[in-house]
């Protein structure tokens, strides 16, 4: 792989038969995945929900549309992001690939840490921005920008600080919030608006 393979171009670990490496400095970080994981998995999404097109009458007269098409559960939707939370710790931490070597304990400390502080900040950000804008707290919104703090932070976790960490999840949040603004511009129906 281009990414994570000691002989792929873009890896941290490649050199070629001179020793020479292509980045010459770090290479591509890609702690836990993120980049590769994440950018494919969002692109395969968008590719896809523009290929399927919009549910039928969804772009019609905008307080129509916001009352049809409201998601059935927000507790279920919730559950379902805590999961998810929840799962990205092992996702995260895990990517130490030790624990009890040297100080990867305390790497995997740190990155525990950073995941929380992301998601956390973007979840207050998008949850702000949600009254701020629309005149009321939106679950929705939180849920989503907690994602996209989670999504934020992925790559990083192991060498930010923690207070990169939020200014890391505050800017994932207004990306994500951008995102979103965009693609319903693009006429395209996102159901999960993620």
């Amino acid at each position: 792989h281009w990414v994570w393979s000691p002989s792929g171009f873009l890896s941290a670990f490649y050199s070629d038969n001179d020793g020479e490496r292509f980045l010459k400095e770090n290479g591509f970080l890609d702690f836990a995945g993120s980049g590769v994981v994440h950018m494919v998995g969002g692109y395969s999404a968008l590719i896809a929900a523009i290929a399927i097109g919009p549910r039928k009458g969804f772009f019609g007269a905008r307080d129509n549309v916001k009352a049809q098409f409201k998601g059935s559960n927000e507790l279920l939707c919730s559950l379902g992001v805590s999961i998810l939370w929840f799962g990205w710790y092992g996702f995260n931490c895990g990517s130490t690939l030790a624990a009890g070597t040297g100080g990867a304990i305390y790497v995997a400390g740190r990155v525990a840490v950073n995941t929380t502080l992301a998601a956390s900040s973007a979840a207050i950000t998008t949850t702000i921005y949600s009254k701020l804008s629309q005149g009321y707290y939106d679950l929705a919104f939180c849920l989503n920008g907690l994602l996209a703090g989670l999504v934020s932070i992925t790559a990083g976790c192991a060498v930010v600080h923690p207070w990169s960490a939020i200014v890391i999840g505050v800017v994932g949040s207004f990306f994500y919030l951008g995102a979103s603004a965009t693609v319903k511009m693009m006429k395209v129906d996102d159901p999960l608006d993620a």
